[in-house]
C-alpha cells in the first residue's frame, strides 16, 4: 500500500501528467468504468464523447461520478515471491458531471482537452462541435497515493 499524498499541488501535478483517465459511472444495476482522454484546468475535468451512448445515458441518470488517473508505473522486483512492489502515483476523485449545452463552453472544454494532447496551432472557432458532447466534472474531492517515489 502506498503513502497518502496530502499536497494539493502534487495531486494536481499527477492529473496534469496522466495520459488518460478512467471514468466511473453507476446505473441502478451495476457500475461502469471507461478509459478516456481528458483535460484538466482549475479543479475541473473535461471529457469529450459522442452525444449518444452508455456514458451519456448514465450521466443523465446519475451525475455523481468518480475517476482515477495514474502515472509512473514500474515493477520493483524482489527475489521473494509476493514481495515485489509497484512504483506508482495515483489520484482518485469524486465530482458532479454536467453535459455542456452552450457552444462557447463546449469549445472551451474541447480546447482544454486538445491542448493537452496537441501542440499545433489551431483556431477554437474552427472546431466543429456538431455531434460532440463535452462533459465537465466539477471536482468535489481528491485522494492520492504513491509508492517508490523519491521522497519516500
Amino acid at each position: 500500500m502506498g503513502k497518502k499524498i496530502r499536497d494539493n499541488k502534487a495531486l494536481e501535478d499527477i492529473l496534469l501528467d496522466a495520459q488518460y483517465l478512467r471514468l466511473g459511472l453507476c446505473s441502478n444495476e451495476k457500475p461502469y468504468i471507461v478509459p478516456i482522454s481528458f483535460g484538466y484546468k482549475d479543479n475541473t475535468i473535461y471529457l469529450h464523447s459522442s452525444r449518444k451512448g452508455t456514458k451519456i445515458n448514465l450521466i443523465k441518470q446519475n451525475k455523481n461520478v468518480c475517476f482515477e488517473v495514474d502515472t509512473f508505473y514500474e515493477t520493483l522486483p524482489s527475489d521473494e515471491p509476493c514481495s515485489y512492489y509497484m512504483k506508482y502515483q495515483s489520484v482518485v476523485g469524486y465530482g458532479t458531471a454536467t453535459i455542456l449545452e452552450d457552444e462557447k463552453e463546449i469549445k472551451e472544454g474541447l480546447k482544454i482537452i486538445i491542448d493537452r494532447y496537441h501542440n499545433k496551432e489551431y483556431s477554437i472557432d474552427d472546431l466543429d462541435v456538431k455531434g460532440v458532447a463535452v462533459i465537465r466534472i466539477d471536482i468535489d474531492d481528491l485522494h492520492g497515493r504513491q509508492y517508490g517515489m523519491n521522497d519516500e
